[in-house]
């Protein structure tokens, strides 16, 4: 063979090799160590600042949250392989987004350095590429239910009140959420738990909630001022998805759901204080009130009843509110006329945008709206006294499926902007999250 012909083979094997790549990438694939995690892995290879990263590894592995790893057994993740052409990034990937290809290839650097990759992409010809990096943006927070109603959202200007939209008949709850798309598991009675009870009586005075962790589990009952309510808190997110991700200065990475369930914890012993029935959605026994700065991000929250959450969002969505709207028929059999329905959640904004605590309500539930200025109220008459400046709650309108299909009146929580700087101190620091819980119940004693 001359060398112009095996000089041609060769350029035809790589232009092939090439082709092929360019056509239908592969996904990287793995094998956990022992002791390693979902969450761990993620981390390791940089997927963690993007909450769709964990949904993709169970689709592309064919797992369910409740599934082991197993040790030894290969795994893919969510990282793409690309022939790189030689040329650059934007040629391999035939995207025209400059900004996209420099994060892609301070992606491929990062791996380099971490030792993930043994040589750079130049070299290996190889380029790896995350599945959010695909879409061409970060996707911060999973994607809004579509509103099906005709009315649109719109904003209170006097008090700064943001209503979220109409509520929902159960012939819209239907069309949006057909039974059919359920687990069998999820279709069982959810009246019936089958935990312990979420109080437990240790004398007249007090009470013991394990879910709050040993230091904050006895709650000493200071009044009987919502004995007549009931309360479910809903905390934003939670199992297979945390929420929004940031990554902080500190190298620390946060998690929506993680300081959006202690907030809600913090709420729900400060009601439980003073009298009220109160339902934990959703649920982590692993977790209590934390007061460490960095909460652990994990997937071990479920709902209430010892129920997996399903990755599907619209079936989180369901399984949620299908709990609190059974339940709360049951309370209203019983008499029990003021029902409240509490989600608790963090924006991501960007991160020039600093915001305060705003609240969403039901547009035809006059409870709703009132308690929503009320909170709002508290909250202004707060930032003048602490902070010595005006209350500015607001953000752009949007329709919210656990507002319209709750059966008790809704309130839905922003408490921060998690890319702020200033507004992630909100959220860091214990204390301030504590006084968050504070500011809510005096809105509801009042």
């Amino acid at each position: 063979m001359n060398l112009n012909l095996r000089h041609i083979l060769v350029i035809m094997f790589f232009g092939i090799t090439h082709f092929l790549y360019s056509q239908k990438s592969k996904y990287l694939e793995i094998s956990f160590k022992k002791g390693e995690t979902i969450i761990g892995i993620l981390k390791k290879y940089n997927l963690n600042l993007h909450s769709e990263h964990l949904e993709q590894f169970y689709i592309l592995n064919k797992m369910n949250p409740s599934d082991k790893i197993i040790a030894g057994k290969k795994y893919y993740l969510p990282i793409s392989i690309y022939s790189f052409d030689g040329k650059s990034i934007r040629s391999t990937l035939k995207i025209k987004d400059y900004d996209k290809a420099k994060s892609i290839e301070k992606y491929n650097n990062t791996l380099t350095e971490a030792k993930l990759t043994k040589s750079n992409y130049k070299d290996s010809k190889i380029l790896y590429v995350p599945f959010a990096y695909l879409d061409q943006k970060p996707i911060q927070q999973p994607q809004k239910v579509q509103n099906l109603s005709k009315n649109t959202p719109s904003t209170n200007k006097k008090t700064k009140t943001l209503i979220a939209d109409f509520k929902m008949d159960s012939a819209q709850v239907a069309a949006l959420f057909k039974r059919s798309d359920f687990a069998a598991e999820e279709q069982t009675d959810l009246t019936s738990d089958k935990e312990m009870p979420l109080v437990k009586k240790v004398s007249g005075k007090s009470v013991k909630v394990d879910l709050f962790g040993k230091e904050k589990g006895e709650v000493y009952i200071e009044s009987n001022q919502l004995s007549d309510q009931v309360f479910y808190i809903v905390p934003g997110h939670g199992g297979p998805d945390p929420g929004a991700m940031v990554k902080h200065t500190s190298g620390n990475v946060l998690c929506e759901d993680e300081y959006a369930y202690d907030v809600s914890l913090r709420l729900a012993r400060n009601l439980i204080k003073h009298g009220a029935i109160v339902h934990i959605i959703v649920q982590d026994k692993h977790n209590g009130i934390r007061d460490e700065r960095y909460l652990d991000c994990d997937n071990t929250e479920k709902v209430m009843g010892n129920l997996e959450m399903p990755v599907n969002q619209k079936k989180r969505l369901r399984q949620g509110m299908a709990k609190v709207n059974e339940l709360y028929t049951v309370h209203k059999s019983d008499g029990i006329k003021k029902q409240w329905m509490i989600s608790i959640h963090i924006d991501s904004q960007p991160e020039a945008n600093r915001q305060d605590v705003f609240f969403y309500y039901q547009s035809d539930s006059r409870r709703s709206k009132k308690k929503a200025e009320k909170l709002q109220k508290v909250f202004a008459d707060k930032y003048k006294i602490y902070q010595g400046r005006d209350y500015q709650g607001t953000i752009s309108t949007r329709p919210l499926y656990v507002i319209k299909a709750s059966n008790p009146d809704p309130i839905f929580v922003e408490l921060a902007n998690i890319r702020n700087p200033k507004d992630q101190e909100r959220i860091l620091s214990p204390k301030n999250r504590q006084v968050l819980a504070d500011w809510m119940l005096e809105g509801f004693l009042q």
